[in-house]
Order: structure tokens, then sequence, then C-alpha cells
């Protein structure tokens, strides 16, 4: 699998207008609702923010304000990777151009040709981030899956649009350690109870639990319009890294590269971690492909399941306003 830095779509912000309404003693003027809309931008996870000034000012000017603005944004809980001076855009060596991108300025045309990205003309907060992020009213994707056998009796309710929230009982204590992360990490709402056979051996439980989760959440997206499809992420837990990819292409496929360190996390049996990940790719109808290297068992686990939710939480991402299917096919 490829180790290439995870690549996420460019949202460059100009610093006067978008950001700054002007400086009073150096002292910035925050232009109305610019905190809340971008802390929502950027918890979608999807968009990598540079800030960029339009404005002609001695180098040195640019950058002190341009940092302080950055400074004052990550106080925030608002990431900043990049700032960018006047002179700088035309010489950039940061340009991605095989990913999407926006530029947000009072006047963005020339920011936004020699960044290759698309241009906002911002007039207000509300209306960039309904562009970006969609309407705060958009439809939630929501589904309730119940499955009951001789072997486990299952109920989950399912929010794709979620804040991370969730309430899991399946009676395997690290299963359900995991299972906090993915809603965690997806920003999924998951509200899971199982009662399962446990006394015959954790299989069945495990196994269920997966394809109750992967029915949910192609229940949730629907038809799969205006998604991403794809997603992907490169994650380290101390020792360990894991890569996981998906594509909910409508055609289940699973690929395991993962050799645990040892058979028993607590008392969960590691092998049932790639039955977890088959039945999920088999329900949800994905194309699911991960690999860990040997290290902790613990941590190996841990961060395949947190790679999981990363990656799942940029496949099912929706840019607004855009309900195109993604396939040249017609269906997913």
């Amino acid at each position: 699998m490829n180790r290439e830095k995870e690549k996420r779509a460019r949202l460059y912000v100009a610093l006067e207008g978008p950001l700054v309404e002007n400086f009073q003693s150096s002292r910035p003027v925050w232009t109305s609702r610019v905190f809340p809309s971008l802390r929502r931008i950027s918890k979608e996870g999807v968009y990598a923010l540079v800030l960029v000034s339009e404005e002609k000012r001695s180098s040195a000017e640019q950058m002190e304000l341009l940092s302080y603005v950055a400074d004052a944004l990550r106080g925030q809980e608002i990431p900043v990777e990049e700032v960018l001076s006047y002179d700088a855009l035309a010489t950039w060596s940061g340009l991605q151009s095989d990913v999407r991108s926006w530029y947000v300025g009072v006047s963005p045309v020339r920011g936004a040709t020699l960044l290759h990205a698309e241009p906002i003309a911002f007039t207000d907060w509300t209306v960039v981030e309904k562009h970006l992020v969609g309407p705060r009213e958009q439809p939630l994707r929501t589904a309730s899956v119940a499955r009951r056998t001789k072997e486990t009796d299952i109920s989950l309710t399912l929010n794709l649009d979620g804040t991370g929230m969730s309430s899991i009982s399946t009676g395997l204590p690290f299963f359900d350690h995991m299972l906090d992360q993915v809603a965690r990490h997806a920003r999924f709402d998951i509200d899971l109870v199982c009662s399962g056979d446990l006394e015959v051996d954790e299989h069945h439980t495990v196994e269920d639990v997966a394809l109750v989760f992967g029915e949910a959440t192609a229940t949730a997206l629907s038809d799969k319009r205006g998604i991403s499809r794809y997603g992907f992420s490169l994650l380290p837990m101390d020792d360990c890294l894991a890569e996981v990819a998906l594509d909910f292409s409508g055609r289940p496929w699973f690929v395991w590269n993962v050799t645990f360190s040892r058979d028993v996390i607590g008392t969960f049996p590691t092998e049932l971690f790639s039955h977890f990940f088959k039945s999920f790719s088999d329900a949800a109808k994905c194309n699911l492909h991960l690999s860990v290297n040997k290290g902790n068992a613990h941590h190996q686990a841990e961060a395949l399941f947190k790679a999981f939710a990363r990656a799942l939480r940029s496949a099912v991402f929706r840019y607004p306003g855009n309900s195109d299917l993604p396939s040249t096919k017609g269906l997913l």
C-alpha cells in the first residue's frame, strides 16, 4: 500500500476580509462567525486550512500578522496547516494538483488561479460554510437495524453525521473499546446492544455485530450520491503503523496484511479481527484493505480500528451541493 502522506482538499482563506475585517493597534477585528464556521468546517476532517495574505505588505509584517491569526485560530481548536504571504503564492511548492481545493477571498481570482483552486467570493461565513459542508439543517444519514438469530440478538442505531457519541455493549470489553474508537474517530453516533452466546465463544457476536454495522452503513448511505466514496488513512500508534483504504464501490473485496504478535488481547482472540472487517466489507459492499506492521498487539489492533474509522469518515463525506454519483457506471 502506498505510504504517501494522506491528501486532503486544501481550503485557502484570505486574511483580509474572510478572517479579519481590519487591524486596530495591531490587533485583529475578527469577521463575524469566523470561529464557529471554521470550527465546523475543520471538524469534517476533509479540508486542510491554509491562510493567505492578499495585500502587499513587508514580508516581516505579513508573516507576523499571519502567524498571529494562525495561533489565534489554533487556540479555537481550528488547525492551520500553512501560512502564505502575498509574494509566496506564485512560487509555493506545496500544491497538490490531484486534490480538489477552494480559495475564499474578497477578490479570490488571482489566488485561486495561482493555487489551482476554485474561487469562492467572500460575503459572509454562513454562505461559505453552506458551500463547503452543507447547510446545518441538511438531513442526517441514519439507519436502525435489528437482527435476531439463535446465536445473537442485536439492535443498532447509526448516524453517519454524528459527533462521535456511542453507547456500546457486546459483552466483550476489548471489542467494545475498539468500536468506541470507530465512533469517536469516524464521528459516527453508534447505539449498539448485542446479547450473544458467549458461553460458546466470541465468534458469533463479533461476526453478527460486523454484519449489522455493515448493513446499517450501507442503508444510511442510500444511493451514495455526493459522497467521496474513497477513504484512506495512514495512522501511527507508538511502535505500530496502520494503513487502511476503502471504497464504497458496491463490490465486496477484502485484503488483510496483518500478523498479530500474540493470539489474545485481554480475553479477546486476535484471529477474530480479520473476521470482523471481512464481515463488514461483505455487508457494506465495500472494498477494504488493511495492514499494520509487527509490534505490540494492543497497539496493532487499536491503530487498525482508528485508521478504519478515519477512512470511513473520509469516504462518507458529502461535498455540499453535489448530488453526482461518484461512478461512471451510473450505479454503486
